[in-house]
């Protein structure tokens, strides 16, 4: 009877390590595929925050000066993020961080559209101040979300942070950039609103002398 109880014992516990053996390589893959996905990832996201850096500093000039029609003239190319180039195990990530990264793609053409509307029926030569402007926004704000992405993807796989390059912090510059032109635009409203509120009290001013 003793033999028995032994004997089943031996097999249980034969069955429970074979079992966490199983686990333990598919925790081992599992974590293996994750930080390989995080390195590779992250580095598309961070060579695309650069890339959003340069375009951000571009006002259209090439050293200093417009083309030699006296336009400015994009001195940069936009960067691309294509994850689905890489191969990796995707599902190695949490569902909200891997719809987050794969949906970024949708985010930067959604940004493309709006620069492209702005210079297609707003911006007007030789300076298309206007489409500089919105093409800096825009990729300020690409730039900042592609290093929060960075971020959580690093922090996921027990990554260090993405290694600083000297007193040069790109994220910093776009966040700079950004509040300029949102103080820039919010100017630009107020003295508007002014000129407005000034043409109608001269409407007004005219309507009155003339009904009298």
């Amino acid at each position: 009877m003793e033999t028995a109880i032994f004997g089943l014992i031996g097999v249980v516990v034969g069955a429970l390590l074979t079992i966490f053996k199983e686990w333990w390589f598919k925790a081992r893959d599992k974590r293996k595929d994750t930080q390989y996905l995080a390195i590779l990832i992250a580095s598309m996201l961070e060579r695309f925050l650069a890339g959003c850096a340069e375009v951000v500093g571009d006002d259209g000039l090439f050293h200093g000066q417009p083309d030699s029609d006296g336009n400015r003239r994009t001195q940069t190319v936009p960067p691309t993020f294509e994850p689905l180039s890489a191969e990796v195990e995707w599902k190695a990530l949490p569902a909200k961080l891997m719809n987050d990264l794969l949906s970024f793609p949708l985010e930067i053409e959604s940004a493309k559209a709006k620069i492209h509307n702005v210079g297609e029926f707003v911006s007007d030569p030789p300076d298309f101040e206007e489409f500089f402007q919105e093409r800096q926004y825009q990729y300020a704000l690409l730039g900042i979300r592609a290093s929060k992405l960075s971020a959580s993807l690093r922090s996921h796989a027990h990554l260090p942070s993405r290694p600083t390059d000297g007193d040069w912090n790109p994220v910093e510059y776009m966040r700079s950039r950004l509040a300029k032109i949102d103080h820039d635009r919010e100017e630009y409203a107020k003295a508007n609103a002014l000129a407005f509120a000034s043409l109608q009290t001269g409407i007004e001013s005219s309507q009155q002398m003339t009904n009298t």
